[in-house]
């Protein structure tokens, strides 16, 4: 736990100052490194070799270079033709693979990991024009999900959400995930006027934010799930070492990785 402890105040250490003293352009760099390390994470699940996988990185970082260098390359048209194709992927996969468990390897499963981690890139880009506490707010919704869940499934957990790809995950745990998203959007709408939540409030009502939170947060636990069946099919307890005490990058921004273009889209069709 301790391990744990240091290693998020050590990342928070270092990226907080980042984020405040980066330009867009600058932070859009940043998070297309950490993305292409959850990316290699992410490939290296997938039974393929050491090759494959660093051309999908390459790949992946090549397509990055017009979102960070060409300020002709507008975000309403990435909007309009990436970010609803992303979210219908997820839409379609996570609850696909976890009815079926299974989940693509090899090839397509290369392709989709490319290009859904893409789709956050896009999201990233797009949310921190629009504020850094606009993109934190929609970070936090996983956070807050997650530390939800942990708590009330370990105090209340009796009814297994998974057994078979994630046996510690509870419905208690979804219960607890929703209810701190709700008390997260009700809070900072009212007290944090850049946030996602009130920006989502004052442009299409509480009935709006609600509903987004609600698919929102079942999107951050089924992600979880598809990572959590990922490594099950891999036969591994992590997906990478360079985090202590929290594995890899992928396994800490798994839910990230699906909620950011999500909650980025509902927020520009709002």
């Amino acid at each position: 736990m301790w391990v744990r402890i240091l290693t998020a105040a050590v990342l928070l250490g270092l990226l907080i100052p980042l984020s405040v003293w980066l330009s867009v352009s600058g932070f859009v760099v940043l998070c297309v490194g950490v993305l292409a390390l959850c990316l290699w994470e992410w490939t290296g699940l997938l039974r393929l070799a050491i090759g494959p996988r660093a051309a999908a990185v390459a790949f992946f970082l090549a397509l990055t270079v017009p979102l960070v260098r060409d300020p002709f390359f507008s975000p309403w048209v990435l909007m309009d033709w990436f970010l609803l194709p992303i979210c219908l992927a997820w839409l379609i996969l996570l609850p696909m693979a976890l009815r079926r468990r299974r989940t693509p390897v090899g090839w397509p499963g290369l392709a989709l990991a490319v290009g859904l981690t893409f789709g956050c890139v896009a999201a990233v880009w797009l949310a921190r024009q629009e504020g850094l506490a606009f993109l934190l707010s929609i970070a936090l919704l996983v956070w807050v999900a997650d530390t939800g869940a942990y708590f009330c499934g370990r105090a209340f957990g009796q009814r297994r959400l998974a057994p078979t790809i994630s046996p510690g995950k509870t419905w208690e745990g979804v219960g607890g995930a929703v209810c701190g998203n709700l008390a997260l959007v009700a809070v900072s709408s009212e007290f944090w006027p850049q946030s996602w939540a009130a920006v989502l409030r004052d442009g299409s009502g509480w009935g709006y934010l609600v509903g987004t939170t609600l698919m929102v947060t079942a999107v951050a636990v089924m992600a979880d799930l598809h990572q959590s069946l990922l490594k099950r099919q891999a036969n591994v307890k992590d997906s990478g070492r360079l985090l202590p005490g929290h594995g890899g990058f992928f396994d800490r921004l798994d839910a990230v990785l699906a909620v950011l273009p999500f909650a980025v889209f509902f927020f520009a069709v709002s």
